[in-house]
């Protein structure tokens, strides 16, 4: 094999190891939590526990990459914590021991993303040969495979499973890791400058505006992932459409994954960010509407570019833009800015969802219009200095 193949395939390895943690957590764990007989309520206090945790912890422990410590160590210490805390779950019966596990877990999750995405764009800038998407694409991948496989298990063994199988995942990811992230690669800077590690260079206006843009984008889809569901079987639609209906969410995004992932490494980002938007504004108003089953279904294709353009715009960014010993704390501040709004986004739909219905997608589209916005003063600051577009400083 060739040897960029070979490393795209290593660091697709990694995105599948993670995201397949991921697509047994996120679809399962409420099932687990709701066998432990927690009210609707609790379960509902328990989910947002680890987006508060990732508002708080992202940015700061991802900084550790830009250091001594370095991302490899952290996605080490990042699985190892899966690996140590998920089965305690197993132990524990009250709600508050749950949860406290649910926060400490949650600090282990919080730096597998980002860290994921520091090391694959880290690559993709060093060897150009290299596809971000198809990378990127192998954790889209492996999520949907592992919410199929993760139904029939939970059918078969009960609600324990998610706990044994969220155990037994990070040794996926320990593995991957070992094998995809070389000591070298995680740490270029450190040794050739080492007085860099306390000037902490700073982001520039351009690359925060950016980071924003994406994160609001990003935002917008807190209505669609708490109640589109809910909302679309109370409007007659079967359990069978619905799934259709996530299913063509999915394979889009995989798509456009593959096919415009490479410019990441190649180009700013900017014109993807601005797509990814304007879709945002366009499939959000529609949404509201109330449509049937054929454009519900182009809706749902649309998450393609208001999800999958917006990411790879935000990642080309943050490669193009962030300065190389600042790449962890840019990417932790982008995850840290992405909690943040989903999570706003997702307790402001429940209020709006109770008096309106369908107008809580419609409330999510100025989400996606403020991220338009914010992109085209990017565009005019980077016609204003061109010098400085792809510094960073």
């Amino acid at each position: 094999m060739h040897p960029l193949k070979a490393l795209e395939f290593r660091l697709g390895a990694l995105q599948a190891a993670s995201f397949t943690s991921h697509g047994m957590y996120l679809p399962f764990f409420p099932l687990w939590l709701q066998s432990k007989a927690l009210s609707p309520t609790l379960i509902g206090f328990v989910i947002a526990i680890p987006i508060i945790v990732r508002i708080l912890a992202t940015a700061p422990l991802m900084s550790l990459a830009d250091r001594s410590f370095g991302a490899r160590r952290l996605l080490l210490a990042s699985h190892l914590g899966q690996l140590i805390g998920f089965p305690l779950f197993l132990l524990v019966d009250s709600p508050w021991a749950i949860m406290a596990l649910v926060a400490l877990v949650a600090v282990a999750q919080s730096c597998v993303i980002p860290g994921n995405d520091l090391v694959s764009t880290n690559a993709v800038q060093k060897h150009p040969g290299l596809n971000y998407g198809r990378i990127r694409g192998a954790g889209s991948v492996a999520f949907f495979i592992t919410n199929i496989v993760g139904g029939y298990l939970v059918g078969a063994f009960g609600a324990d499973i998610v706990i044994v199988a969220l155990t037994l995942i990070p040794i996926l990811g320990l593995t991957a890791t070992l094998i995809a992230v070389p000591h070298e690669a995680s740490e270029p800077a450190i040794h050739e400058a080492p007085k860099q590690e306390a000037a902490t260079p700073k982001l520039s206006k351009i690359l925060w505006i950016v980071l924003i843009a994406g994160a609001v984008t990003q935002g917008s889809h807190g209505a669609l992932n708490a109640f589109s569901s809910i909302y679309w079987r109370s409007i007659g639609f079967s359990d069978e459409a619905i799934g259709y209906f996530w299913a063509a969410a999915v394979i889009a995004e995989i798509l456009v994954f593959i096919y415009l992932g490479r410019h990441v490494g190649r180009s700013s980002g900017v014109g993807l960010i601005l797509i990814g938007s304007a879709a945002a504004v366009i499939r959000f108003t529609i949404m509201s509407l109330q449509p049937g089953t054929e454009i519900m279904l182009v809706l749902q294709t649309m998450h393609s570019l208001s999800f999958a353009a917006t990411h790879i715009g935000t990642m080309a960014a943050l490669a193009a833009l962030a300065p190389m010993n600042a790449r962890g704390r840019a990417q932790g501040i982008y995850g840290s800015l992405a909690a943040l709004t989903i999570a706003a986004a997702t307790i402001v739909s429940g209020m709006i969802y109770a008096e309106a219905g369908a107008g809580v997608f419609a409330a999510m589209a100025p989400l996606g219009a403020i991220g338009f916005v914010l992109m085209l003063v990017v565009i005019r600051l980077q016609k204003d200095q061109p010098q400085r577009a792809g510094s960073g400083g």
